[in-house]
């Protein structure tokens, strides 16, 4: 069995010390080193994936949440062979936290990956037709990962979101007005932000006390208005990381499904595919005010069990 490991340079966390700790763990495990290879643009872990995947039994990748984008954007695109799994040296490092693995820490994340991994599936979602790793979002406060630079995230890790948030949160939340169909139901909605992930949570925030990586459903959460009253009621629990968001059912519309149809009668808003995605965001047009999500392939991924 061999192994072979993608890395991200500028990601935030990234060090020679975590990618040597990897190959030398996964060696010492007995797995044979085939390849190590850099990531140095936008979508090209996507064509390294293509290469590798097919020569590979375990294929790794050290990066950001962004990096995970592309690995699940390339599975979509191939007949998946490798067992994928991921290393969070990123700067929110969502997918650390689907993935029961440290957030902050590599080399613990990297050991505990090692001696616990095993083989199973993640879920995925596809947004008229385009693979989606783990949110996707329109919105109120929808746009601020892609604002956010990559130097400034280095120099100020998780604290260059709450920055770059400043000029949108100063701002009030823009109602949106559509209708979506799920769970055979079709009703008229206004909202101002629109969450729908298979993740337990976003921006280095837990959402979901309950969500399951492998149900074959997503999360769909329609905010209605933010209010002050609602961020009161919620800053103490974003300051301890202790949000349900399910919680929230007097001021969102919340609930699981495996199809969701969403239609623009009026308003079309700013739509983000993905966080830190490729092709991130785009302008529905009149000719196109149909979001139709449905479940994409599953992912065989390297995960340690709860």
């Amino acid at each position: 069995m061999n192994f072979s490991v993608i890395y991200n340079p500028i990601s935030t966390k990234f060090s020679q010390t975590a990618l040597d700790h990897l190959i030398r763990s996964f060696s010492e495990k007995g797995l044979t080193l085939r390849t190590v290879a850099k990531s140095e643009y936008a979508g090209h872990a996507i064509e390294l994936i293509k290469t590798l995947d097919p020569i590979s039994d375990y294929l790794i990748t050290l990066g950001g949440d962004g990096t995970v984008n592309e690995a699940v954007r390339a599975f979509h695109q191939i007949d998946q062979h490798s067992v994928y799994g991921h290393i969070s040296t990123g700067t929110t490092n969502d997918m650390a936290n689907n993935f029961n693995l440290d957030r902050k820490d590599p080399i613990k994340a990297i050991d505990k990956l090692v001696s616990h991994g095993e083989e199973t599936r993640m879920d995925s979602i596809l947004v008229n037709g385009e693979s989606v790793c783990y949110v996707s979002a329109f919105g109120y406060v929808a746009p601020i990962p892609f604002l956010v630079e990559t130097e400034m995230k280095k120099r100020l890790g998780h604290a260059a979101y709450v920055v770059s948030a400043l000029p949108i949160l100063a701002r009030r939340p823009e109602k949106l007005t559509f209708n979506y169909t799920a769970n055979g139901e079709t009703r008229e909605i206004t909202a101002c932000l629109a969450l729908i992930t298979t993740s337990k949570g976003m921006g280095g925030i837990n959402l979901y006390t309950d969500s399951d990586q492998n149900d074959g459903k997503f999360e769909v959460f329609f905010l209605h208005m933010l209010s002050p009253r609602l961020v009161a009621e919620i800053f103490p629990h974003y300051l301890t990381d202790t949000i349900d968001i399910k919680k929230y059912s007097k001021y969102s519309t919340c609930f699981s499904t495996d199809r969701l149809t969403i239609r623009f009668p009026g308003k079309l808003p700013k739509y983000a595919v993905d966080n830190d995605g490729n092709r991130a965001t785009f302008d529905l047009t009149p000719e196109n005010n149909v979001l139709e999500y449905e479940m994409g392939r599953k992912i065989r991924i390297l995960m340690p069990k709860k």
